[in-house]
């Protein structure tokens, strides 16, 4: 074996000593450079490399710790042997809390004690360097994972963190280590995400493997969705040594979950409306097609025989039942320009007071004046540009289904009011009213309340009011008891700009 070994040491009489201790080893071969100044010991590191150094602190041209700091400088990797004197042995101590070797006490040493010393600073020495190299590879390993890595004691105070985690979550290191894992700042808007470390850390100190998913607050303020695990190392015996902390980015997929289930559920409610379309379309057209089919049938078979009165009847049904069809007909087209985001927003110059006249005379003669409607106007000036057919199938669904709802002979009430820029419509019925629990769907396509018992409908008519109001960036509220009536409060701007 042959050791290349640096002599530090100003006084010739302890080098010649140590020379002479060296050779008298057996079973080593050594190279021994002697050097009495510190900046020659510099020289000499700095030229070839040496298998370990033999250092007096005491040199001409430095004294104490500063020799073996400034050496280490030079050959950080090269194990370092103190030599001291009886009265130095703190100092020589110190020097090895700073990353000497060993020491040895001048006047003590002989060659069995010199040689094992030689061999244990190497080997030491060879370990630590193999322990750095370790733990370099480690860290290399540790920082560069993908995962969000933390290791923890059993009791959840966290020991490392990796780059990835502290860049992940904008945190630095000195923030987190020496902390229990749910004190950490990124934890602090999520209360159920604490208690669930709280709770995987005890199963996991008791050596069972814990895995779920959490929210914690990331960067930039930004709400982010882990799949987080915590795993027991244990020794030969089963006890946990220390955990491991793992927490993978799923925001992605899971907003990707979010909008697969929300296609789905929006493909499943269009299904619904087509089913629900069907049963509308056939049940509705159904009624005026008979109408006209039994009309024609007998006005074919019994004209001749019948008087002009009783023809005219039927021809006023076969037109009312074409009107029926007619206008069912345009409230699928609207309710599908509406689903398409398609429906045409065309605003007009409009007097809303005389607007709202022809639109309840209109609605009287349809009903054969069996629902009064009174009229009320307040404002001075109730000019307007709006949608006019919007406007029309706006008012004229509510205050048909007012009339459609509401006993015979019971007056329908339709107030406008306009004042600070704005038209307020309320019509006010003594119908059937909505039910409580009906209100939240009554806008939906196809919905209708659950006490309509037998009186036909579609279920579109307040759907196409609630769009032709949201087009005209008003509101709608509704006031409704059952039993008792429903009051319907549609609220627009005069003014609305073409969009």
């Amino acid at each position: 074996m042959w050791i290349k070994i640096l002599l530090v040491e100003d006084n010739p009489a302890d080098a010649d000593l140590l020379a002479e201790l060296l050779e008298l080893s057996v079973g080593v071969q050594w190279e021994l450079v002697s050097v009495e100044f510190l900046h020659q010991a510099i020289a000499q590191l700095c030229t070839k490399p040496f298998d370990v150094v033999l250092l007096d602190f005491s040199l001409p041209d430095s004294r104490g710790l500063e020799t073996l700091t400034r050496l280490q400088e030079v050959a950080p990797d090269t194990p370092m042997v103190v030599m001291t004197g009886f009265d130095n042995e703190a100092i020589a101590l110190e020097s090895v809390r700073l990353g000497a070797q060993d020491y040895i006490v001048k006047g003590q040493i002989t060659t069995p004690l010199l040689v094992r010393t030689i061999r244990y600073a190497i080997e030491r020495s060879q370990t630590f360097q193999m322990l750095k190299e370790s733990e370099r590879r480690f860290r290399a390993i540790f920082d560069s994972s993908f995962q969000l890595t933390k290791l923890l004691t059993p009791e959840g105070i966290v020991l490392e963190v990796n780059e990835t985690a502290l860049e992940f979550t904008g945190t630095r290191s000195e923030d987190v280590v020496g902390s229990p894992i749910w004190k950490q700042p990124i934890w602090e808007q999520s209360p159920k995400a604490k208690a669930q470390l709280k709770e995987g850390v005890i199963k996991a100190g008791m050596g069972e493997f814990f895995r779920t998913e959490m929210d914690f607050l990331g960067k930039n303020n930004q709400i982010i969705t882990v799949d987080f695990s915590l795993k027991p190392v244990k020794n030969e015996t089963g006890q946990v040594l220390l955990l491991i902390a793992e927490a993978r980015d799923i925001s992605d997929r899971k907003r990707a979950e979010a909008e697969i289930l929300k296609s789905l559920a929006r493909e499943k409610e269009l299904s619904e409306l087509r089913a629900k379309f069907v049963t509308m379309v056939s049940h509705e057209f159904r009624t005026p097609l008979t109408t006209i089919q039994f009309s024609t049938g007998l006005l074919q078979d019994y004209s001749v025989q019948w008087s002009e009165d009783k023809k005219i009847t039927h021809f006023v049904r076969i037109q009312l039942a074409i009107k029926r069809m007619t206008e069912l007909l345009e409230d699928i087209l609207v309710i599908g320009k509406i689903e398409a985001n398609t429906l045409p927003f065309q605003p007009v110059s409009l007097n809303l007071e005389k607007f709202c006249r022809q639109l309840v005379e209109e609605q009287q003669l349809n009903d054969s004046n069996q629902h009064p409607i009174a009229f009320q106007h307040e404002g001075c000036n109730c000019d307007a540009q709006m949608d006019e057919k919007l406007l029309r199938q706006m008012l004229g669904n509510v205050l048909s289904n007012a009339i459609k709802y509401s006993p015979a002979d019971s007056t329908i009430s339709l107030q406008l009011n306009c004042q600070n820029q704005e038209a307020i419509f309320q019509v006010e019925d003594q119908g059937i009213g909505i039910p409580q629990a009906d209100l939240e769907r009554i806008l939906e396509t196809f919905y209708r309340a659950t006490n309509v018992g037998n009186i036909s409908g579609t279920g579109l008519g307040l759907a196409i009011v609630k769009r032709a109001v949201e087009l005209h960036g008003g509101k709608l509220a509704i006031d409704s008891e059952e039993g008792k009536g429903t009051t319907f409060t549609i609220t627009l701007p005069l003014m609305v700009d073409r969009q």
